[in-house]
């Protein structure tokens, strides 16, 4: 059962990425893209890294805890 919701939350979230770059990309090629950060690009890349890496933090030892039930 864990596995099965495991995979479920994976494909949502490969859905919810798949679809934000598929709106990126369209916006980019109908000329709408967002003008590019002139000052402070350090500040906004750790301002999207850091939420991404609490992410990643949280998922890694879920999964590990997931897989080690799995197999028992």
């Amino acid at each position: 059962m864990r596995i099965a919701i495991l995979g479920v939350c994976a494909l949502l979230a490969a859905g919810v990425f798949a679809t934000m770059l598929l709106t990126i990309c369209r916006a980019h090629h109908a000329g709408r893209a967002a003008p590019r950060p002139r000052r402070g690009l350090t500040v906004e890349l750790l301002w999207a890294a850091i939420p991404c890496l609490m992410v990643v933090a949280a998922v890694i030892p879920a999964v590990v805890k997931v897989l080690e039930e799995s197999g028992k």
